[in-house]
C-alpha cells in the first residue's frame, strides 16, 4: 500500500491560499484513500516563535486527523540544516516513520533520504515580481533551489507556471505536474438554504448594485488600478454601483487605503476584512460581476470561487489567469485602468453580457472540484512510487 504523508503545516490562524489548498487537498484525499488503497498522514512544522515559546503542537483545523507526525523544528531552521552535515534531519526523518511519499505543500520539502520527495511550487511572484512580495518571500528562491535536489517531482496548478518553472530552474518538463485547485463552497452555491444559513445579520447594505473583489490586499493584486478605474467608471457614467473589497491586509497596503480615502467616491468603497465563509458566499451571490486586475498569480483561486457562484468575471492578461477562466471572463491589460472602466461599463450597460458570461461562469466552474484535485494529485504520488 502506497503511504503518502503531506505537509499540513500552512493550516493554521486565518487561512490564506496555501492553507485553503492544503486544507481542501488533504480533505479530498481522506475521502479518497478507502477507495484507492493508500495511506494518507499528515505532518507539521512549528511557526518559530511558536517554536521559541515551545508551542510545537498544530492548532488542530483537521478535526479528521486527530493526531499528526509532528517534526519540533520550524521550516526555516531545517531548511537551512540541509547545507552542513548533522545528525538532526535523520532524526527528525525518523519521527516520519518512512513514507513512500512525502508531499511539501508550500514551497517546501523536508530533505528527507528515505521518500519520494514532491515540491509544490504556488508561482514565481518572488522571482517575476520581487517588488510586490516582502523580503522573507523573496527568499523562496533560495529555499526552492536548497529543495531541488532532493525533489522526485514538482507539482503545480497551471501551464504558465510550469513553463516558468521550466525557464528559470531548468527542472525536466516531464517530471513537473499541474494540478487544478478549485472553490471552497462546491456544490453547496446552488443551494437555497445557504444564505439562510447564516448565523448573524451581515452588516452591509445590499441595496445597491456593486462590483466584488477578494484577496488579500497587497500590490501584487492591482487594487489601486482597480480603485482608479472605478472612479473613472463613476465619473463616467454616475451609475450607482459600489466596489467591495473583501480581504486582510498584505504587505504594503498603505497607498490601497490613501486610494480609498483620496476617491471623490470613497463613500461608495467598501473595505472588508477577513469574514466568515458563509457571509463571503452572499458578497460572491449578491454581486454584479467579480474584479481580479492581478497583475500576476499562479492560480487565481478567487476567480473560480466567483466563477463558482457564476458570476461574470473581469481579470487581467497576466499568469495564469486567462488560462483558468478560459472565455469565461473579460480580459483586460492591468496596467491600463482605461481597459478596466470599459470593462465595468461594459457589464453595466450590456444588458446581455452579464448573462452570457454567467452562464460560462458555471459552466467553466464544472471543470475545477477539490476530488479531482485529490484524484489528480494521487496519480501524481502514483507517478513517483518508488
Amino acid at each position: 500500500m502506497l503511504t503518502i504523508c503531506v505537509d499540513a503545516t500552512s493550516v493554521r490562524g486565518q487561512l490564506s491560499g496555501v492553507g485553503f489548498y492544503t486544507l481542501n487537498l488533504i480533505r479530498a484525499l481522506e475521502k479518497l484513500q478507502a477507495s484507492h488503497n493508500f495511506s494518507l498522514q499528515i505532518y507539521y512544522q512549528p511557526g518559530f516563535k511558536d517554536w521559541l515559546r515551545g508551542r510545537w503542537q498544530p492548532n488542530n483545523q483537521l478535526p479528521e486527523f486527530p493526531t499528526c507526525h509532528c517534526l519540533p523544528l520550524p521550516v526555516t531552521l531545517s531548511d537551512r540544516l540541509v547545507r552542513i552535515p548533522n545528525p538532526i534531519l535523520g532524526w527528525l526523518e525518523a519521527r516520519l516513520a518512512t513514507p513512500d511519499i512525502i508531499h511539501g505543500t508550500d514551497h517546501y520539502i523536508f530533505p528527507s533520504r528515505h521518500s519520494r520527495n514532491l515540491l509544490t511550487i504556488h508561482d514565481l511572484t518572488f522571482l517575476r515580481f520581487p517588488q510586490f512580495v516582502p523580503p522573507i518571500v523573496q527568499r523562496y528562491h533560495h529555499r526552492i533551489l536548497r529543495c531541488l535536489p532532493y525533489a522526485a517531482g514538482i507539482l503545480t496548478f497551471a501551464e504558465s507556471t510550469k513553463q516558468e518553472i521550466i525557464d528559470h530552474y531548468h527542472f525536466p518538463g516531464d517530471r513537473i505536474f499541474v494540478t487544478r485547485q478549485a472553490s471552497r463552497y462546491g456544490s453547496q452555491v446552488n443551494s437555497p438554504t445557504t444564505e439562510q444559513a447564516t448565523q448573524t445579520p451581515i452588516p452591509y447594505d445590499f441595496n445597491q448594485p456593486y462590483f466584488l473583489f477578494v484577496s488579500t490586499l497587497e500590490p501584487r493584486k492591482n487594487v489601486t488600478g482597480l480603485i482608479q478605474a472605478f472612479n473613472q467608471f463613476k465619473a463616467r457614467t454616475q451609475a450607482s454601483h459600489q466596489l467591495v473589497l473583501i480581504g486582510q491586509l498584505g504587505w504594503k497596503y498603505d497607498p490601497i487605503l490613501t486610494a480609498i480615502a483620496d476617491s471623490p467616491y470613497f463613500q461608495a468603497i467598501h473595505r472588508l476584512s477577513y469574514i466568515p465563509n458563509d457571509w463571503l458566499a452572499v458578497f460572491y451571490r449578491r454581486a454584479t460581476a467579480f474584479v481580479y486586475p492581478s497583475f500576476y498569480e499562479g492560480f487565481g483561486l478567487p476567480v473560480v470561487e466567483a466563477m463558482n457562484f457564476g458570476l461574470p468575471i473581469i481579470t487581467s492578461d497576466r499568469g495564469s489567469l486567462p488560462e483558468v477562466t478560459g472565455d469565461a471572463a473579460l480580459i483586460v491589460n492591468p496596467d491600463q485602468p482605461d481597459d478596466l472602466t470599459d470593462a465595468l461599463t461594459r457589464l453595466v450597460y450590456e444588458s446581455d453580457l452579464p448573462i452570457t458570461l454567467g452562464q460560462k461562469s458555471r459552466e467553466r466552474a464544472q471543470q475545477f472540484s477539490w476530488q479531482q484535485t485529490a484524484q489528480q494529485t494521487l496519480q501524481v504520488y502514483q507517478a513517483l512510487e518508488p
